[in-house]
């Protein structure tokens, strides 16, 4: 899957050379995951932010959602729960803007389970 990835970021670079309005926000997306899978949270930290700002700059509401759920995954597996909750509920805000309902109902049932996990360990 890593390769997959690189792979994937690599053209997405290239893409975003020429057209960085529509896939800046990917990119930096993308780059993001991989620096969580290497375990480098800091760089994972930064790129999750810019890509939420960059999918905001740019009006892509869904991916805002997107950048903002998978970041709120990240805060959550590395114990920033206050700011897991904060990202999910703000995914959960751009998924309903776009009528992705669906979604809404995904990201509030990982809310659901995370919090019978909190329940669990307290």
């Amino acid at each position: 899957w890593r390769a997959m990835g690189e792979e994937a970021a690599t053209w997405l670079s290239q893409l975003q050379s020429v057209s960085n309005w529509n896939f800046e926000n990917k990119s930096i997306l993308l780059q993001a995951e991989l620096h969580y899978l290497d375990g480098d949270l800091e760089l994972a930290d930064s790129a999750y932010k810019a890509s939420i700002k960059s999918a905001h700059d740019h009006k892509f509401i869904h991916e805002e959602a997107l950048a903002y759920e998978l970041y709120g995954i990240f805060c959550y597996e590395n114990c920033l729960i206050d700011e897991g909750l904060k990202q999910l509920l703000l995914a959960i805000g751009r998924y309903k803007q776009w009528g992705a309902m669906k979604k809404v109902a995904e990201v509030r049932f990982l809310l659901e389970l995370v919090d019978s996990a909190d329940e669990i360990y307290i």
